[in-house]
């Protein structure tokens, strides 16, 4: 059993994230651009040595939703692979298990992708967890059959996060179908070519 926090990561915790609620909270009524470190530090009432302490830089602030994504992706493909849930099937619940984050944050989810910081394929922790996962997944397909061996693993895990980003920012700035519904429907897609 995990032990308690003690008295000092509890408040650590707690100021990482007033600092993440305020800079949101900005970052929607003013723009990512158009907001400053300054403003968040006065904002959440700390000093600019507190802010940097948390988040290197004012980008760094993004990668907070995508820790929580990443969180909710590994458990459920946990989940799916325990149900013994077809791989098929557990790829399109990884994808799609932060979609109601967006929708529930969509102006958020905007700014993230008009700073192109979150959406960008660089080699940030989340996204190599996100493709070191979903190379793990395919690779376990592949084992039992349900995937072809002819595809290449790590570039069918390259074109799924892609995949997953570019519909979440083609989302953010468009009107219509839920992201849950526009993420399995293109991740369908990219299944028929996997199976076997």
């Amino acid at each position: 059993m995990p032990s308690a926090l003690t008295r000092t990561q509890k408040r650590q915790t707690a100021t990482r994230e007033r600092i993440f609620r305020v800079a949101m909270e900005l970052f929607t009524r003013k723009g990512f651009e158009n907001t400053t470190v300054s403003e968040i530090t006065e904002a959440a009432d700390i000093g600019k040595g507190t802010f940097f302490t948390y988040f290197p830089t004012k980008e760094a602030i993004f990668r907070q939703p995508g820790e929580m994504a990443m969180d909710g992706m590994a458990l459920a493909a946990q989940e799916g692979l325990n149900a013994g849930k077809s791989l098929a099937k557990i790829l399109k619940n990884v994808l799609t298990a932060s979609a109601d984050w967006h929708e529930a944050n969509k102006s958020i989810t905007q700014q993230m992708s008009k700073s192109n910081i979150v959406f960008s394929m660089d080699e940030s922790s989340n996204k190599g967890k996100l493709l070191e996962l979903l190379a793990q997944l395919i690779a376990t397909g592949q084992k039992n059959g349900e995937f072809s061996k002819k595809v290449n693993t790590e570039d069918a895990a390259i074109l799924l996060a892609g995949l997953y980003f570019t519909v979440i920012a083609f989302w953010a700035h468009s009107e219509g179908r839920s992201l849950r519904e526009r993420m399995e429907s293109s991740v369908d897609v990219v299944l028929k070519g996997l199976l076997a």
